[in-house]
């Protein structure tokens, strides 16, 4: 942004056509005319603009920052939740009743003006499908921008509420444990971002829609009803499937070049994901039982990829998304799980030489689900048959249990650690290091490998340690740290940073974690 007061164009284009407000000549360089207006005029700019440019706005100068939060009369953003007031979801029809109450108050005192962001959460029998059509309808109204529904598993009732309940049919009538149901599209002309769990949703309609960011989470719909969605969707940007359990063929046909990120979760019965259309593809996250078909048009494209399972197995269901990984000649940050390495450490065997190049891969992530023998092969596999010439970020998530004995449930031979393929290696990070003996392994040969390192993170739980060990677990702290610093570096520069915590702040690119080790 330069000197204060002074806006780049390319950042804030909606904010400079609603200004008439231009520096001429290079001495009006250094005057911040647009921050000196009154505030009454600054809202108005706001209120010209969408909602995600005017809060960047936000940069420009401490006048502008959270002024965006009051272009709309107070408040402009809602969070109404029926677990905000206590710490126990309500349980009785008093306080079911008294949530739809509460919020349906709350709507009518703020009346229908603008409003940029709008939350409903509550859980399933709480709220009629009446009561949910009046709030989307007065979402609506308002052209709400940011839009999220959420409706939680219906909670046990305890036995006083039971017996109320029994006592009460005509209550017990209305508070039907079936799914409400959402039609999509919502009405809302400005919306652009939707979010909605544990919901039916109904896409009888195919009229076209702003919207740019789309997740789905629990939510029930069929494989053409989600290609209906994304069909009405030319702007969209990102795509979240979490957790949809009717899917059988995931099948995403972007009606514009605008799609971004592509994420997938946990769809216990889907079988294959196919995606065309999509041009713009830049990141792809997938976690889940592998897939029999995977069939990325634009996988080339592919800048982020992230592809891990966190479900066990023994043997490898038959699946090409090793044929399709080896298309991603572009990508960046690659992260993968053990289960991934043991797909191509089969793949590759027997072959020699590398099979392919990850020539721009700057940063490898991988999530050991276990550090058995075979688990260690797997790794040196992937090393040995994907080049990275220039991978200069490494991130380790070891296992959090006590697996120094696992069982190897492929009696294969000790792969030979590649040499020369981590001479560009700048930065190491190793989680749950608990000093077992492939864990020892690993971080050797990343040692005597890694020529111009110039730092080895190693975070050390206390909770990870062995039970016999729990006692004192400073004493085995010591050791595993005298245990490192005597390895030998094959860069003079590198540093071991030993450490219980994560303190440094390097984080990898995807950092979120769909699975718990």
């Amino acid at each position: 942004m330069g000197k204060r007061g002074r806006m780049c164009p390319d950042l804030f284009p909606d904010l400079l056509e609603c200004s008439s407000f231009s520096s001429s000549s290079p001495a009006n360089d250094d005057v911040d005319r647009i921050s000196e207006l009154p505030d009454v005029l600054r809202l108005h700019i706001l209120s010209l603009l969408p909602l995600k440019s005017a809060i960047r706005t936000g940069v420009l100068s401490s006048k502008w920052r959270g002024l965006w939060a009051h272009r709309w009369p107070d408040p402009s953003s809602l969070f109404l939740s029926s677990c905000s007031s206590s710490s126990s979801a309500p349980t009785g029809p008093a306080e079911e009743d008294a949530f739809v109450s509460t919020t349906n108050r709350c709507l009518a005192k703020r009346g229908r003006r603008r409003i940029d962001s709008l939350v409903l959460s509550f859980h399933l029998g709480q709220v009629l499908q009446s009561d949910l059509k009046q709030w989307l309808d007065y979402a609506a109204a308002c052209s709400v921008e940011d839009f999220h529904l959420c409706v939680l598993p219906a909670e046990p009732a305890s036995a006083a509420s039971s017996q109320t309940h029994r006592n009460n049919n005509s209550i017990n009538r209305r508070r039907s444990a079936s799914s409400l149901i959402f039609h999509f599209p919502m009405d809302s002309p400005l919306l652009i971002r939707l979010s909605l769990r544990g919901i039916h949703l109904s896409a009888a309609n195919s009229a076209s829609t702003r919207l740019e960011i789309l997740a789905l989470h629990s939510v029930t719909l069929s494989d053409a009803a989600l290609r209906k969605v994304v069909a009405a969707c030319p702007l969209l940007r990102c795509l979240d499937i979490r957790r949809c359990r009717d899917f059988r063929r995931i099948q995403i046909s972007a009606s514009g070049p605008h799609l971004k990120s592509l994420t997938v979760v946990d769809c216990p019965k889907a079988n294959e994901l196919i995606v065309t259309s999509a041009p713009g593809l830049r990141s792809f996250r997938f976690c889940g039982t592998f897939l029999s078909r995977y069939s990325i048009e634009n996988a080339y494209g592919l800048e982020e990829v992230y592809f891990t399972s966190a479900v066990p197995n023994l043997s490898l269901p038959n699946s090409n998304w090793v044929s399709s990984f080896e298309r991603l000649a572009n990508v960046t940050a690659l992260t993968l799980c053990s289960h991934a390495l043991q797909y191509i450490a089969v793949r590759g065997a027997g072959k020699v030489g590398p099979m392919r190049s990850l020539y721009r891969l700057e940063e490898l992530q991988l999530l050991m689900l276990m550090m058995s023998d075979t688990s260690l092969n797997d790794l040196f596999s992937f090393l040995r048959l994907y080049q990275c010439p220039v991978l200069e970020r490494l991130f380790v998530e070891l296992p959090t249990c006590n697996d120094q004995h696992a069982e190897n449930f492929m009696e294969i031979e000790d792969e030979e650690p590649p040499k020369d393929c981590l001479d560009k290696l700048k930065t190491i990070k190793v989680r749950n290091y608990k000093g077992h003996h492939n864990e020892v392994r690993l971080v050797q040969y990343l040692l005597l490998k890694a020529t111009n390192l110039n730092s080895l993170v190693v975070i050390v739980s206390r909770e990870s340690l062995e039970p016999e060990y729990s006692k004192e677990p400073s004493s085995r702290l010591r050791f595993l740290h005298l245990q490192l610093s005597l390895f030998t570096k094959a860069s003079e520069n590198a540093q071991i940073v030993f450490c219980e915590c994560d303190i440094d702040g390097i984080q990898p690119t995807h950092s979120e974690a769909f699975f718990k080790f």
